[in-house]
């Protein structure tokens, strides 16, 4: 296995080179490459040193002020997928691990982390995985859960019934131009062209019996769509046009029927709160001027 870039290994696969058939590497992509795998490791990875100092007894290289530590370059040989420790083994990986942080440093004095956007994207995101990491692998006890479960209940309701009304017809423009209509606010009529869908039940229905006259995937959208909205809908060779009427919601109180889904929105809402404290934190201890455009 011959990686192309020891730290960025999946940004630089995904962009290695120009657009084209060029085959000349990208310079932006291996500096963000290395910038991504610098951030993710939590800046553990390089350590400042004093210009005139020796190497530290954990260091392997040393680029102008940035040493290159043991655990760094164990890494990245460990990325290889082999166990051999054979001397040209050894050399191409510090080798590459001293080229990526020349291609760093020199980035960094182009500017390149302020000026080039795939730069500054890279850096963003991985920057943000690493202050969200714990919060993405948070696996909090079912009580935890259930109290989050019961202090966010509108995030976890459904629409147990709803009432429609509902056209047909065999022809598309008519039911654009009839949807239109409906969306105008002006009084519909029907026609030899489109007419209503045949025994639907007036009133509220539970999805399930709503799928029975128009197919699941109408209903399921149905269902989804805000009351007094109407929509087109393709089904069968024909053309369906829906008005919501009328939806009652629903909450799920029983963990054990959605704890994943009670989980996932969990962690989202844990790293989204762990993100903004880090952003306040920068914030505060930063010199932010701003002027409205």
């Amino acid at each position: 296995m011959s990686p192309h870039n020891i730290l960025g290994t999946a940004v630089r696969e995904n962009k290695e080179t120009i657009a084209g058939n060029s085959g000349t590497p990208d310079i932006r992509w291996l500096i963000a490459g290395a910038l991504a795998g610098l951030l993710a490791a939590g800046f553990g990875i390089l350590r400042q040193a004093d210009s005139g100092s020796k190497l530290p007894a954990n260091a392997v290289a040393r680029i102008n002020d940035q040493i290159i530590s043991r655990d760094n370059y164990d890494r990245a040989h460990a990325r290889l997928g082999t166990n051999s420790t054979s001397g040209d083994e050894t050399a191409w990986v510090l080798q590459r691990l001293v080229e990526d942080e020349l291609l760093v440093q020199r980035g960094l004095e182009l500017g390149m982390a302020q000026s080039d956007s795939a730069v500054r994207n890279t850096i963003i995101d991985a920057l943000i995985a690493s202050v969200t990491g714990e919060a993405d692998a948070a696996n909090p006890g079912d009580e935890a859960l259930q109290q989050y479960l019961s202090d966010n209940a509108d995030r976890f309701s459904y629409t147990a019934s709803l009432s429609v009304a509902a056209w047909q017809t065999n022809d598309d423009a008519v039911a654009q131009s009839f949807v239109a209509e409906l969306r105008n606010g002006s009084n519909v009529a029907t026609s030899d062209a489109i007419g209503p869908v045949p025994d639907l039940p007036r009133g509220l229905m539970t999805v399930e019996l709503l799928r029975d006259y128009l197919g699941p995937g109408v209903a399921a959208a149905a269902a989804d769509m805000p009351v007094g909205s109407s929509a087109v809908f393709a089904r069968r060779g024909r053309w369906l046009v829906v008005q919501v009427l009328q939806k009652k919601s629903a909450v799920v109180t029983d963990l054990d029927t959605i704890r994943n889904r009670v989980l996932l929105d969990y962690r989202r809402s844990l790293a989204d709160q762990t993100l903004q404290d880090y952003l306040d934190d920068l914030r505060r201890r930063a010199d932010v001027v701003v002027v409205q455009p």
